[in-house]
């Protein structure tokens, strides 16, 4: 019994000193319904039904909520749900268009929740292609212990119109609250389009906060003049331990419009408990674009002024290299990537595995530029490993000229794919896969039997965009065939074909595969 009060205690305390650099162990979000749903490998399929009268409402003011009716999976039905427009100048979208949503599902009728969620948004991703940006970067945010709400996905109509794929963000309000503090009843508020903390700022709890004091007060820190007293100062009214790591993954993950950078895109939060101002990120579909990003660069005003002080500047310096170490690693983040990868697959498999294949490049080389800027030992990159193509389901046919014909016999128990030349042929079977950047030859085993071709080009394997040098010709018994190849990073179309006048071959599935050089 008293081993559950000290961790129930441990739970409960919102945090207590920490090695130098490290993060302090900040209470956990409390467990409830949501979790199963943000876990899910699910993409559930959201039909929006707004209303005649509702639709003039929204396109008369679009940030007003209306009444409108969900439709989960066609087996959930939500009704008086609030609905609004969101998006800022690069993503907000018309009814018409692909808009962005709120959807506030207690809004209209009492103690109504979506899988344990009372909000949630749908970001139409329009300056986010890869659909990824903003679960990989929210689930570093809170593995280092920074309240931001959860990202998953969805497939959503609207009003008969189907929209696609959208990303799934958890609302800031109330219930978000009680997952993260103990007391949620604190000051909340929305920091406002590029204003730092001397703009008024708009609440989004219940608190009414006359002249928002809280704020004033750690502006009124920032600003003094003597580098020891700022420190001191800060460090009564500012979560500092929170703040570094807020203001290090920011910059880490490239966030170049949120509030270290550009004073936009946040939100922030004074427990009742502390009095200290937290700082929690959003919009995070804009990142990870430069490899570069510089770690020091900063136009958030409480951010230069902290960092501008001897103490905060080293405790900056030492919280970004245990980051670097402990939380921003590329083995861990790239088996995420792939598990949303997994995910989108039923939407377009081959799509969102070259997505995936470049976000975790661009997660490598991030990490390494980090390493090198804090001067820790370079994060190695993942080793490039063997890719087999021994399915058949994973080749298409094509044809480019002639009448072949296209089989897959299989011979002693081994299945091929084979290309039959009827007249001047060029035809081929073709994979497309993923595939990090580097050097890579392609192999395979293959035969032919009584192939023509005047230019000698016959059988072989290539890239597309690529072309062979050499080719299978004649009668040949079964023989390794190879073909070396640079990729970018990114998807790449494997090429098994025939060029012949007539004549036979065949490439053995199972030998077909990618290998680094």
């Amino acid at each position: 019994m008293a081993v559950v009060w000290i961790i129930a205690l441990w739970l409960a305390t919102p945090a207590f000193a920490a090695a130098p650099g490290e993060i302090p162990p900040f209470r956990k979000p409390k467990p409830d319904e949501s979790d199963a749903f943000f876990a899910s490998k699910h993409i559930p399929h959201l039909k929006i039904e707004i209303g005649p009268k509702e639709v003039e409402q929204l396109n008369r003011a679009n940030r007003e909520y209306v009444r409108c009716t969900v439709r989960e999976d066609d087996k959930f039905v939500y009704d008086f749900v609030g609905v609004h427009l969101k998006g800022a100048a690069g993503s907000f979208r018309g009814l018409g268009d692909k808009p962005a949503l709120s959807l506030n599902f207690d809004k209209f009728r009492d103690n109504q929740k979506f899988h344990g969620l009372d909000k949630l948004h749908l970001n139409n991703s329009v300056q986010d292609g890869t659909f990824m940006h903003e679960s990989i970067s929210r689930s570093l945010f809170l593995d280092a212990g920074v309240p931001v709400g959860r990202a998953s996905h969805a497939r959503v109509t609207l009003n008969g119109r189907d929209l696609g794929l959208y990303v799934l963000v958890e609302g800031f309000d109330s219930t978000f609250l009680k997952r993260h503090f103990k007391d949620p009843a604190g000051n909340f508020y929305d920091g406002g389009f590029c204003q730092d903390l001397d703009a008024q700022k708009k609440e989004t709890s219940n608190n009414k906060v006359q002249g928002q004091p809280d704020l004033k007060a750690v502006w009124a820190a920032a600003q003094e003049p003597d580098l020891t007293k700022r420190y001191q100062r800060l460090q009564q009214v500012l979560d500092v331990d929170r703040f570094y790591t807020f203001v290090a993954l920011e910059l880490m993950i490239s966030h170049w419009d949120g509030y270290v950078r550009n004073r936009n895109n946040y939100r922030l939060f004074v427990p009742k408990e502390t009095g200290k101002l937290i700082f929690m990120p959003s919009g995070m579909d804009q990142v990870l674009g430069d490899p570069n990003f510089d770690l020091w660069g900063m136009g958030g005003h409480v951010a230069t002024q902290l960092m501008n002080t001897p103490e905060g500047k080293k405790a900056y310096r030492e919280r970004v290299t245990w980051l670097c170490q402990n939380v921003f690693k590329p083995e861990v983040l790239h088996a995420r990537v792939d598990e949303m990868a997994e995910k989108l697959k039923p939407i377009n498999a081959q799509h969102y595995s070259g997505v995936a294949a470049d976000l975790k490049r661009r997660l490598t080389a991030r990490s390494q530029v980090i390493a090198r800027q804090v001067g820790v030992a370079t994060v190695p990159a993942a080793p490039r490993k063997p890719i087999a193509l021994n399915k058949a389901e994973q080749w298409e046919q094509r044809s480019e000229g002639g009448n072949p014909q296209f089989t897959t016999p299989t011979s002693n128990g081994k299945k091929s794919l084979q290309i039959r030349a009827n007249g001047e042929t060029i035809a081929s079977w073709r994979a497309t896969l993923p595939l990090e950047p580097g050097p890579w030859r392609l192999e395979a085993v293959s035969r032919t039997q009584g192939v023509a071709s005047g230019d000698n080009m016959g059988a072989g394997v290539r890239i597309s965009g690529a072309t062979r040098n050499t080719g299978l010709n004649g009668n040949t018994e079964w023989k390794k065939i190879e073909f070396d190849f640079d990729a970018n990073g990114g998807d790449v179309a494997i090429v098994c074909e025939l060029r012949a006048s007539k004549g036979d071959v065949w490439f053995e599935l199972d030998s077909m595969r990618v290998v680094p050089r």
